[in-house]
């Protein structure tokens, strides 16, 4: 193509951009934007959010209350607007990005193919809606990426919308890559999320005077009450007196407020640091190789029975599976599963199981059903002090992968350490961060039973464990009781191959 033709190709695709299709313009209002193009009605609580013309812009709301699904529509909007623009898409995990984000997305594409298919086609096209990658015809790109600073910051990007911010671990160091991958667009950064913990960059943006610049907004679940807003009354009542016993969980999810730490055992700032975004669970019935170690914690009427199995890697331990059974699953129902494990998961050295309440026989059981490497565990004050610690020093206990350096993330300055304080920095000239010992995939389910444990020391010394009246800890104990027969149980090195 000559020089002459690739301008006017240019010139074909902005003027494309600006009047679309028989002369349609894209409205300056992303609400009529929502209205007329995708075809749906933004609830109005959302519409400060949607018209905001702000580049730095923090969204506080309470769950299933539409702030992704508004999120990616606007998204859209900026994608139409600007040509030629790179939109990037980042969560906890990859995978979150794809299945929730680029679900809405998907969504939306869908509903403004049914609006006017010729439209949609003219603008977009359904070969170019996939997975993970979104692409105009006028030269604008959604793409799901990885929260990895370094990827983000090898990108120069229009906006970047960080899903549920305030569970991202490298939270700082992303904030920063993507202030680089902004620089020379001007562009656009919208941060969303629902609370967590206190020591963040989310929450630096919703409260810091520091982050000025944020336009912020902020949505409790009484203005999406219907019919003004998505949520049932009726179901939000129920999950108002099922979360009775924990005020905590309630006034995060649901009334936008960062809680207080108080009397917990393990700290919500403690299971940011563990959580890893590149961790997925494994599905049961795969195949793998490595050293296993399975904690088992039985339940059958109040309480669940939940399985964890955690895999060590060098000093590291990974939680590879966690599966919590519906009330009333039988015990043999436990059982089978563990064995389903056992047989595909080679070399698991050891399964710890808690027999308090159901007796010796179900670890005889577990061993009739062919189960190796069992061991029973009585929970006791002193039982539940050593699981518990075990798993709180793993979380603790970190390394810098550059220098070697080793120790506790909560120092005694009462700061977090994140980065090396030994100075080190990557190849990207940032600086390194630590490597908890611990490491578990982004599961809010699991987030909030670790959260949950309380504790308080006894006339005599010991540490007693609670949990409030109407929640589960029944994933914490999994997990403790996973990480403890690992620390108990020596494993012999695997043999090398002989060298010809």
């Amino acid at each position: 193509m000559s020089l002459k033709g690739l301008r006017r190709k240019i010139r074909g695709e902005l003027e494309r951009s600006r009047l679309g299709f028989e002369g349609r313009v894209l409205p300056g209002d992303p609400v009529e934007f929502c209205r007329g193009w995708l075809g749906y009605e933004p609830y109005g609580y959302m519409w400060p959010f949607l018209r905001d013309e702000g580049h730095f812009v923090a969204n506080l709301q309470a769950r299933q209350t539409g702030k992704t699904f508004n999120g990616m529509a606007k998204l859209l909007w900026i994608g139409f607007r600007y040509p030629g623009s790179l939109i990037l898409v980042t969560a906890p995990k990859f995978d979150q990005a794809k299945n929730v984000a680029f679900k809405a997305l998907g969504e939306h594409l869908e509903r403004m193919r049914g609006v006017d298919p010729r439209f949609f086609d003219y603008v977009v096209g359904r070969r170019n809606v996939l997975r993970t990658l979104v692409r105009f015809r006028n030269g604008s790109v959604i793409r799901a990426e990885s929260p990895v600073p370094e990827t983000i910051r090898g990108h120069t990007a229009k906006a970047v919308y960080l899903m549920e911010a305030n569970f991202i671990r490298d939270d700082l160091e992303l904030y920063s890559a993507v202030l680089f991958s902004l620089n020379t667009t001007n562009g656009f950064l919208i941060a969303e999320s629902t609370p967590w913990n206190r020591d963040s960059v989310f929450y630096r943006m919703m409260n810091d005077d520091g982050f000025g610049r944020f336009s912020r907004h902020r949505v409790e679940y009484t203005e999406a009450l219907a019919p003004e807003g998505p949520l049932n009354p009726e179901i939000v009542g129920m999950i108002e007196e099922q979360l009775g016993g924990d005020p905590g969980r309630w006034s995060r999810e649901m009334l936008c407020e960062w809680g207080e730490d108080l009397d917990v055992w393990l700290s919500t700032s403690l299971i940011a640091l563990a959580q890893d975004s590149s961790l997925n669970y494994h599905d049961a019935g795969t195949r793998l190789m490595g050293d296993f170690f399975v904690g088992v914690d039985f339940g059958k009427h109040r309480d669940h029975s939940v399985i964890a199995v955690v895999e060590r890697v060098d000093d590291h331990l990974f939680l590879r599976h966690c599966h919590c059974f519906p009330l009333e699953a039988s015990y043999g129902t436990v059982i089978g599963y563990i064995k389903r494990l056992q047989d595909g998961w080679r070399r698991v050295h050891a399964v710890y199981a808690d027999k308090t309440g159901v007796g010796e026989y179900i670890v005889e059981d577990m061993m009739r059903g062919g189960l190796r490497n069992v061991t029973g565990v009585n929970f006791t004050d002193s039982s539940k002090e050593a699981m518990a610690t075990c798993l709180k020093e793993r979380m603790r206990s970190a390394v810098c992968p550059m220098c070697g350096w080793s120790g506790y993330v909560d120092a005694l300055s009462g700061e977090w350490r994140i980065s090396c304080p030994e100075g080190c920095v990557n190849e990207e000239g940032s600086k390194a961060s630590l490597r908890p010992l611990l490491h578990i995939p982004f599961d809010p389910d699991l987030f909030y039973e670790l959260n949950v444990e309380r504790y308080e020391l006894s006339k005599t010394g010991k540490i007693l464990f609670n949990h409030p009246q109407g929640t589960h800890d029944d994933r914490f104990w999994a997990l403790s009781l996973a990480a403890y027969a690992e620390e108990q149980t020596p494993v012999a090195s695997p043999p090398r191959a002989r060298v010809a």
